[in-house]
C-alpha cells in the first residue's frame, strides 16, 4: 500500500510540474531569451572592445575586427596607433620639469581608445531591441580634444645668491684666494591651474630662502636660494569626476546610474605602465635618516628609473618606489613637514603631498587618507593607509622624493648607493642624450658640445655620463631660459670655483670640461673600497680636496647619474 501511495505521489508531481511549465513557459521563455541577450549585448558593447584594447586576442587583425565589432564603420588598422598618438599629444610643448609636475594628470590611451568607443555609442542609453538605436561612430580627434588635460602656467625663477672662494695668482707667484658673490637667476614656470575630467586644480605657491654655508680658504661661504615652493592643491568642485559628467551628459547620458556605471567601467582602463618591473633583489632594508621609511614593510616591486612602455615602445620615467605591502598597511610622513594635498587625484588615486622645508614627498594609491591639507605633520606619523587606487595594477604603496620639483630617487635617502665606476670611459650616446637633454631645453643639445664632452671624458677613462650628471647638479643643465646661458654653457661644470668670476669666466666649453674629466681623475685617487665613488669627490676626508660642498651636491650627482646611465642602457 505504502509503495502504490508513493507512485501515485510521484505521478501527481510529475502532472503537476508540467502543468506549470505549461503555464509559465510563455513568461519564462521570453524572459530568460531577454536576459540572454542583454549578456550579449553587454558583451558586445563593452567586453569585446575591452578584450582588444587589452591584446587578449592572439592576432592583430582579430584585434582590430574586435574593436570595431557592432559597427558600421570600416576596420581601420592604425586605430591603435592613433589612438596612442593622440594620447601623447597633451604633453606636447611641455619641458621636462613642466611634465614632472602635471605627472598625476596623465591617461593611457587604452583609456582614450575604450572612452572614445563607448561615449560615442549611445546604444547603452537604449533598449537591446529599440530598433532606432544609432550605430557607433568613433572620434578620436574629437573625443581626445574633450577630455584632455589642459594647464595654465606662471613664470618665476630661482634666485641664488653664493659667495664663492676664487683661487688667484698674487704678484710673486703665490696662491691667493678671494671671495666674491655671484646672483644667478634661473627661470621655471609654475602649474598655477590643471583642468582635468576628474577635477579642476588651482595650485598656490609662498616664497621661501633656504640659507646654508660652508668653510673655505676664504673663510665660511654663504649661500642663499629663494624660491616659490607649492603651498596647496585645491580642488574646486566638491565632487570628483563633476567634468567628465558633465561631458557625459552632453552626449545623452543624462542617468546617474548611466554616468556611474560608465564611470566605474572607464576607470578600470587606467593603468601605470610606467611602474611595472625594475624591482630590488631581497636582502636590501631601508636605514631611517634624514627620512622616516614611509611604511612597515621593504620589498620594493618597481624601483626609481626609466621604464620602457610594453606597446609603444617609449622611455618614461617611474619618479619613485614601489613598496609592496597589502591593503591598510599604515603610512607614515616621511619628515615633519605640512600637508598640500590629501584627496584623490587622476592615476595617482587617492593621494598626499607634504611640503618640507628642503623637499617634498609624495604617497600615491591610498586606501585611506587620514590627513586634511593645511595640517602640519610630524616625522613617523600615520598619515593613511595603503591600497590600490587609481592607476593601479596591485595593492602597493607609491613614494616619492621631490627636490626643487624634480624627482630623485627615494632610496638614495635610506642607505642604497648608485653603483658607479665612474673611471670606465663608455662610448656616449649623442642622438640619445640630445633627446633628452633637448626636452630640458638645455644649451648643452648640440652634437658639437656633446662630441667635446665625449672626447674629454674619453682622454682622461672617465664615465662622460658623469660629467653631464655633473653639470645637472651645478647648473640645471643649463636650460636657454636662463639670461646667462650663453655664459654659463662655456663653464658649466663650475671648475675654479664658478663660471662667473675669476679664471672660471675665461674658459671654453671645451677647456672647462677637460679640467672636469682631469679632476674627477684627481679626486678619485685614494678611495677607501668602502667609500662609494661618487661621495668620495665630495668627501671631506679626500686627501686631494672636493669637487663640492654643502647641499646634497652627492645626492643630486648620483641621481642624476643613475638616470643618465639607464638611458645609456
Amino acid at each position: 500500500m505504502d509503495q502504490w501511495m508513493k507512485q501515485a505521489l510521484k505521478q501527481a508531481g510529475r502532472k503537476a510540474g508540467l502543468a506549470l511549465l505549461k503555464v509559465l513557459a510563455p513568461y519564462v521563455l521570453p524572459i530568460v531569451g531577454f536576459f540572454l541577450i542583454l549578456m550579449l549585448g553587454y558583451f558586445i558593447i563593452f567586453e569585446m572592445p575591452k578584450q582588444a584594447i587589452m591584446e587578449k586576442y592572439e592576432h592583430a587583425k582579430d584585434q582590430v575586427a574586435g574593436f570595431f565589432y557592432g559597427t558600421k564603420e570600416e576596420e581601420d588598422q592604425q586605430i591603435f596607433e592613433t589612438y596612442q598618438r593622440l594620447a601623447e599629444r597633451w604633453r606636447e610643448g611641455l619641458t621636462a620639469e613642466e611634465e614632472f609636475q602635471v605627472e598625476p594628470y596623465t591617461f593611457n590611451w587604452e583609456w582614450l581608445a575604450q572612452v572614445d568607443r563607448s561615449l560615442n555609442d549611445p546604444s547603452f542609453l537604449n533598449t537591446i531591441m529599440d530598433e532606432y538605436a544609432k550605430e557607433v561612430v568613433l572620434k578620436p580627434e574629437e573625443t581626445f580634444e574633450e577630455v584632455r588635460p589642459r594647464f595654465k602656467w606662471n613664470d618665476a625663477e630661482i634666485v641664488t645668491v653664493k659667495e664663492v672662494c676664487v683661487q688667484e695668482e698674487g704678484k710673486e707667484g703665490e696662491v691667493e684666494y678671494a671671495k666674491s658673490t655671484v646672483t644667478e637667476r634661473q627661470p621655471v614656470r609654475l602649474l598655477q591651474q590643471a583642468r582635468t575630467i576628474q577635477n579642476v586644480y588651482n595650485y598656490t605657491y609662498t616664497s621661501e630662502t633656504l640659507t646654508e654655508t660652508v668653510s673655505s680658504p676664504c673663510g665660511t661661504l654663504t649661500t642663499k636660494v629663494t624660491q616659490d615652493k607649492l603651498q596647496q592643491i585645491k580642488p574646486i568642485h566638491n565632487e570628483d569626476w563633476e567634468p567628465l559628467r558633465e561631458i557625459l551628459i552632453s552626449h545623452g547620458a543624462k542617468r546617474l546610474e548611466d554616468q556611474d556605471f560608465l564611470l566605474e567601467y572607464w576607470l578600470s582602463y587606467l593603468s601605470d605602465y610606467d611602474g611595472e618591473g625594475g624591482g630590488l633583489n631581497e636582502g636590501w632594508t631601508p636605514i631611517s635618516g634624514d627620512l622616516i621609511w614611509p611604511t612597515k614593510g621593504d620589498r620594493i616591486t618597481s624601483s626609481f628609473g626609466y621604464r620602457i612602455h610594453p606597446i609603444t615602445g617609449k622611455k618614461t620615467l617611474h619618479a619613485g618606489v614601489d613598496v609592496g605591502v597589502p591593503i591598510g598597511t599604515p603610512v607614515y610622513a616621511a619628515k615633519a613637514g605640512k600637508v598640500i594635498f590629501a584627496d584623490y587625484m587622476g592615476k595617482a588615486g587617492n593621494a598626499i603631498m607634504i611640503q618640507h622645508e628642503d623637499m617634498e614627498t609624495r604617497y600615491y594609491h591610498l586606501n585611506k587618507i587620514k590627513v586634511e591639507a593645511g595640517q602640519e605633520v610630524q616625522a613617523g606619523e600615520e598619515i593613511a593607509e595603503s591600497g590600490n587606487t587609481g592607476g593601479s595594477t596591485g595593492p602597493h604603496l607609491h613614494f616619492e622624493v621631490r627636490v626643487n620639483g624634480n624627482p630623485v630617487n627615494p632610496l638614495l635617502y635610506f642607505g642604497y648607493t648608485v653603483t658607479a665606476d665612474i673611471l670606465t670611459y663608455r662610448p656616449l650616446n649623442i642622438s640619445v642624450m640630445m633627446e633628452w637633454l633637448n626636452k630640458r631645453n638645455s644649451m648643452l643639445a648640440t652634437k658639437e658640445i656633446l662630441t667635446m664632452i665625449d672626447d674629454a671624458a674619453k682622454a682622461q677613462g672617465v664615465d662622460p655620463y658623469l660629467l653631464i650628471a655633473i653639470t645637472g647638479a651645478e647648473q640645471g643643465f643649463v636650460p636657454k631660459t636662463n639670461k646667462y646661458a650663453n655664459q654659463i654653457v662655456k663653464n658649466p661644470w663650475n671648475v675654479f670655483g664658478s663660471w662667473k668670476v675669476g679664471k672660471g669666466s675665461t674658459l671654453t666649453t671645451k677647456e672647462s670640461a677637460k679640467i672636469a674629466a682631469k679632476t674627477i681623475v684627481k679626486l678619485s685617487k685614494g678611495r677607501p673600497a668602502t667609500v662609494n665613488s661618487i661621495a668620495w669627490l665630495s668627501d671631506p676626508m679626500n686627501p686631494s680636496g672636493v669637487y663640492a660642498e654643502g647641499g646634497d651636491w652627492v645626492g643630486n650627482v648620483s641621481n642624476f647619474y643613475q638616470i643618465l646611465s639607464e638611458l645609456r642602457d
